[in-house]
């Protein structure tokens, strides 16, 4: 029964508006950024296909927790709203594979644009004689592919906690600004109204899944901290190149494990419909 309610949930996501927008989105910047890289542009500090897929990556971190959250924290609010969750739980079912029905497919339409524009990317390089590692693609892809998750499972929790669309999106919302906007600039001011000691400003940074994400992208491109800022240079002259690439993806997979099965016990226990 979990197959069919995940094809039917896969079904509905396939056609809805934003994945096409997404795919979109991804195709651009595919092209533009290719484009870039065969002019190999000092301007904007490129030196071929392994900084421009840097660059792809690092815009990727505001749009990937911004399309999984919006995906996903719709995802029981919607189903309740249109009297779809009804009927999926008086199916022969439990609410724990209905869960996973909502989460899956909604995961996966987050990861596959992710993989156009990366892969893009990867084949137009090699296409053009610039082949990239295969190594620093898969470290791309599994940074993007940890943030997709992370945000994604937030927007499970979110959506499994709130009880109308408007409230779920007005959180979902306020989590990707403040994950991706406001965190730096509530750091600077808490750094310069209370003068905090570098390693509790460090250890603040860190908890932010997207610095993470950040961090170990440019720990990728530059293991030599070259073109990382103070929190990424401290970690990596500290760990090491290694254990900050597994911190920035093992961080934001662990804190959606957290969220995710918060996300499934409040489904499963709580009344949602």
């Amino acid at each position: 029964m979990i197959g069919a309610l995940t094809r039917l949930e896969a079904h509905s996501v396939a056609r809805a508006r934003w994945f096409y927008a997404a795919l979109a989105l991804a195709l651009g910047l595919v092209a533009f950024f290719v484009a870039v890289a065969a002019r190999e542009s000092a301007v904007l500090g490129f030196t071929g296909f392994g900084r421009v897929m840097g660059g792809v990556v690092q815009a990727s971190l505001l749009l990937v927790p911004l399309l999984a959250l919006f995906s996903t924290s719709q995802s029981i609010t919607s189903a309740r709203a249109a009297g779809v969750l009804e009927w999926y739980l008086s199916q022969p079912t439990d609410r724990g594979a209905t869960f996973q029905a909502l989460f899956w497919p909604r995961l996966a339409a987050v990861v596959v644009p992710t993989l156009v524009a990366v892969g893009g990317l990867g084949g137009a390089a090699w296409a053009l004689g610039q082949p990239v590692s295969p190594t620093l693609l898969a470290a791309f892809l599994a940074l993007l592919a940890g943030q997709g998750f992370c945000f994604s499972a937030l927007g499970m929790w979110v959506s499994a906690a709130a009880r109308t669309s408007e409230q779920a999106l007005l959180r979902a919302l306020f989590l990707w600004i403040a994950a991706a906007l406001l965190v730096d600039f509530l750091l600077l001011a808490a750094l310069l109204k209370w003068e905090l000691s570098p390693g509790v400003v460090f250890a603040l940074a860190g908890i932010n899944p997207v610095q993470a994400g950040r961090i170990g992208i440019l720990a990728v491109i530059d293991p030599e901290v070259g073109v990382l800022g103070p929190v990424g240079t401290w970690a990596t002259l500290t760990l090491g190149p290694i254990p900050t690439i597994a911190w920035g993806l093992g961080w934001p997979v662990l804190l959606g494990l957290l969220a995710l099965v918060a996300a499934r016990w409040t489904f499963t226990r709580r009344d949602v419909l």
